[in-house]
């Protein structure tokens, strides 16, 4: 049997397919002003985020009072995906709201 590889959070990478989506922060909070991740149920998912129960960076910084929002999604992808996006990219170059700044 083959053995699954898994992120430093615990999830499988690559073999459930889903979306991979890009929540943009109008001001940094502790040095970030992005975050990528990956889920089969993106609306569920922003609302554990803005409930807390998601990533604790965006939990943070809703209870700061940052209204960050979701701003671009790319379908059908898989872990893999997510992780390759993260080591190749600057966030930033692939939010439209920041792209619309420059």
């Amino acid at each position: 049997m083959k053995k699954q590889r898994v992120s430093k959070n615990g999830r499988r990478l690559g073999h459930i397919i889903g979306s991979v989506y890009l929540v943009h922060l109008p001001r940094a909070f502790h040095g970030a002003r992005h975050y990528l991740g990956f889920s089969t149920n993106i609306p569920q998912r922003l609302k554990e985020h803005r409930a807390g129960r998601g990533t604790p960076l965006l939990g943070a910084a809703a209870k700061a009072g940052i209204n960050w929002r979701h701003v671009r999604t790319w379908r059908n992808r898989d872990g893999y995906f997510e992780q390759e996006l993260k080591r190749k990219n600057n966030l930033a170059d692939l939010c439209p709201v920041c792209k619309g700044r420059k």
